[in-house]
């Protein structure tokens, strides 16, 4: 046979093997799903095969045959297959490109294969994305390393043991989520330790996620900067699940931050301007769900959480915030949030009261409640305490919520119920002295009016009993003062010294009512319906003395004056010099508070006892502003009366006097001009020890007749003309008529005697010559020095 003939026979034999291996690949490949492929050899070795091209068209997943073997291999025997001895040492393909209708865009990577030990691949992606991985078999691990932009992986399973460890990070770029809200780059990492079991065998995907177990922690360990509006937020956190047999068992969520830069959120009207926030939130729960139906963490219902926040404030001030929640969610919608309990604690926290700041030292609250999306309540679950302080005066406070309820969208619907108390150990005013005070309300806040019953406290004797109402204009109130005695309360002393310098209280029994209303727009108050009883009252004005009084008045007010309507005043004994009583009076009363010499009296009827008579003044409406006339009428005043009171071993005196003495007032003192007073029928009798007049008498026998007539006289007629003016000087002209029956066989004879007196020194005088008791003693003789 010819050579060439058996190169021929060769090449057919040659080309139909190829022809049928070519055939048996092709139909392999397409059981894979691969429909068409082309390849290129650069290099074709026992040792290293290198291709310098090869392309592979997918458009179909891998067949299922029925003619498949049923043996599944586990895990282990797949990862410890031994290489075949005919395969080459190395492989590469500089060149792959994978393209087809299951894939979106082509892929174009680079393939090199050292399959002895150690077992090492290497793929090295261009397009799409440009990435690298690594795959190291060795001593029964396997190792993976991989890589694209900044995400990178690093793994390593012990196919022997089945244990798994793996660390993963990836920087997210910065994102703009809203017009307002943007966030810087997030280094995210995450961690797994655990174990995929060896024996897994490759049946499904539950099978293989079935196989895993172990903890998985995703991490943002670097602060991200979270950009609100104007404020600034740098966010770290962290999320650990517990896997058992491809559940996961519980998982763990902590995320804390800071917040600046709150102008933003700053309110002018709130007390406190936020400067920084510092806050923390986790959460951790059983959650017992396949990690394949992860989604179905979207139909969760509750999702504990623990927040804790604490913000600082541009004066110091500082907020303490600490709860436990439950989030309510459907559909990752949020529907509301439960609170088992809220913690708050506030300190130095000034707020705007009566143009002066009142200080909240410390203040700490526990709540419980539920935020939605469309309501809020809210209760105590422990007493609110406050420590504040105001000017200089200290004081606490205790809140109790009962009930808060806030309907977003109807404002005018918000109804709250609390309980207030405030105590105070040392509480003090310009005006008081230090004095306890206590104060405790029931309140309940309704179509946005509070109303509130309660009590104020003032010592230990001083009851406020009040029920009010507060809307946003207006404060009303209805207080009512029970009895209380003056002497329980030695602070109402000071205080009266402040406002009435010469008046002393020495005991008194006192209540009264009335309405109060007070408008916040234009800081106008007004007092109606008000009523004073003031009973068994002993007090010194100056040097009038006044014992078991009793003064019942009603009265209103707002910011200019005090209107005084129907009081009824008596007076048992009032004392200045002379004892007059008792003494009744009815009146009325104008008080202008910046100016009260403009104050007008309205005396409607009076009755004055003393002496043995009476004394009257007319009954009318006096204006302290202006000059008037005031008569004051004498009836039948006792001079033996006026003697009992004032006794004297030098005169005696008796018979009963009338008449009037006109009483002037110019707005700043009362003067006397021309007034009288005369005996009445039959006269009276007078006696005088006229020793010393005898002795300075001598041979005058004008004198010696004088004296002897005094010693023993009966006078028909007695006549008084009395002027005081301005300056205190006090004026008595005195006629007498009448004789002595021993002198002269009972001669007729006529005196006129002329006085001239201090009398505010006479007053006085005669004031401490009373029996006052040691109180008022005092007091007098404290304005004499």
């Amino acid at each position: 046979m010819k050579l060439w003939r058996v190169l021929l026979t060769i090449l057919v034999i040659a080309f139909a093997i190829g022809l049928l291996g070519y055939s048996y690949l092709n139909q392999q490949l397409k059981s894979l799903g691969i429909s068409d492929w082309s390849i290129e050899f650069e290099r074709l070795s026992i040792n290293h095969i290198i291709i310098e091209r090869l392309e592979l068209t997918i458009d179909s997943l891998p067949e299922s045959s029925a003619s498949q073997s049923s043996t599944v291999l586990n895990l282990t025997q797949i990862l410890s297959a031994e290489v075949p001895a005919i395969v080459p040492e190395r492989f590469d393909i500089k060149s792959l490109r994978v393209k087809g209708t299951l894939l979106p865009e082509p892929i174009s990577a680079t393939f090199k294969l050292l399959n002895r030990e150690p077992l090492q691949l290497k793929v090295n992606s261009r397009e799409p994305v440009t990435a690298s991985l690594q795959l190291t078999r060795e001593n029964g691990s396997l190792d993976l390393s991989a890589q694209h932009d900044s995400a990178t992986l690093q793994a390593n399973y012990n196919y022997s043991s089945g244990q798994l460890t793996a660390d993963a990070s990836y920087l997210l770029a910065a994102q703009n989520v809203a017009d307002s809200l943007s966030t810087g780059q997030i280094p995210m990492s995450a961690q797994w330790q655990g174990n995929f079991s060896p024996d897994t065998e490759f049946t499904s995907l539950e099978s293989i996620t079935s196989a895993l177990s172990g903890e998985l922690l995703l991490s943002v360990k670097n602060s991200v900067e979270i950009v609100a509006a104007d404020s600034t937020t740098a966010a770290s956190g962290k999320l650990q699940l517990n896997l058992s047999k491809g559940v996961i068992n519980f998982y763990t969520l902590e995320l804390n931050g800071e917040t600046n830069n709150l102008m933003s959120l700053n309110v002018p009207e709130l007390p406190v301007q936020l400067e920084s926030v510092t806050w923390q939130l986790s959460s951790n729960d059983q959650l017992a769900l396949p990690l394949l139906k992860i989604q179905q963490a979207v139909n969760r219902t509750h999702w504990p959480v623990s927040a804790k926040a604490v913000a600082k404030g541009k004066k110091n001030e500082t907020l303490n915030l600490s709860s436990e929640l439950s989030v309510e969610q459907k559909q990752w919608q949020f529907n509301s949030v439960n609170f088992d309990h809220l913690n708050l604690q506030l300190h130095n926290v000034a707020l705007p009261v009566a143009e002066q700041s009142l200080i909240i030292n410390k203040l700490t609250a526990a709540f419980s409640g539920q935020i939605s999306n469309e309501t809020a309540t809210l209760q105590s679950t422990e007493s609110m305490h406050i420590e504040f302080s105001h000017l200089t005066d200290d004081a606490t406070a205790v809140v109790n919520f009962s009930h808060v309820f806030y309907p977003y969208s109807e404002p005018d619907d918000i109804t709250a119920e609390l309980g207030l108390s405030i105590h105070a150990d040392a509480l003090s005013f310009d005006q008081l002295p230090q004095i306890k005070a206590a104060f405790n309300s029931d309140f309940k806040y309704r179509q946005q009016k509070l109303i509130g019953n309660g009590e104020l406290r003032l010592g230990e004797h001083i009851r406020v009993q009040h029920h009010s109402e507060i809307t946003t204009n207006r404060l009303q109130s209805k207080v009512k003062i029970h009895d209380f005695n003056w002497k329980q309360t030695p602070q109402l002393d000071t205080l009266l010294k402040h406002f009435t310098p010469q008046v002393v209280i020495s005991k008194a029994t006192i209540n009264g009512h009335a309405d109060v209303n007070f408008d916040w727009n234009d800081n106008r108050w007004q007092l109606d319906n008000g009523q004073v009883d003031i009973q068994q009252s002993d007090w010194v004005a100056d040097t009038l003395s006044a014992v078991d009084s009793s003064l019942n008045f009603q009265f209103n007010a707002n910011n200019e004056q005090l209107h005084v309507n129907n009081a009824q005043l008596y007076i048992s004994s009032v004392q200045q010099g002379f004892t007059l009583g008792p003494v009744t009076a009815e009146f009325g009363a104008q008080i202008p508070f910046d100016n009260p010499k403009q104050s007008t009296l309205n005396l409607t009827s009076h009755s004055i006892k003393g002496l043995g008579g009476s004394i009257s003044i007319p009954n009318q409406s006096y204006s302290m502003a202006n000059k008037f006339a005031l008569p004051v009428v004498f009836e039948e005043i006792s001079l033996g009366e006026l003697m009992r009171q004032y006794p004297s071993n030098k005169v005696a005196i008796d018979g009963n006097v009338s008449g009037t003495i006109p009483v002037h007032w110019d707005s700043n003192q009362f003067t006397v001009d021309r007034g009288y007073l005369n005996a009445l029928a039959p006269g009276g009798h007078l006696q005088v020890d006229s020793s010393a007049l005898v002795s300075v008498a001598g041979n005058n026998p004008s004198l010696q007749t004088l004296a002897g007539v005094l010693s023993n006289f009966y006078y028909q007629q007695l006549s008084t003309v009395i002027d005081y003016d301005k300056n205190g000087k006090l004026t008595l002209a005195v006629k007498l008529k009448g004789s002595n029956p021993e002198v002269e066989n009972g001669r007729p004879v006529e005196l006129n005697v002329n006085l001239e007196e201090d009398l505010p020194a006479l007053m006085k005088g005669l004031t401490l010559s009373n029996s006052l008791n040691e109180a008022i003693r005092k007091r007098v003789q404290q304005k004499i020095n």
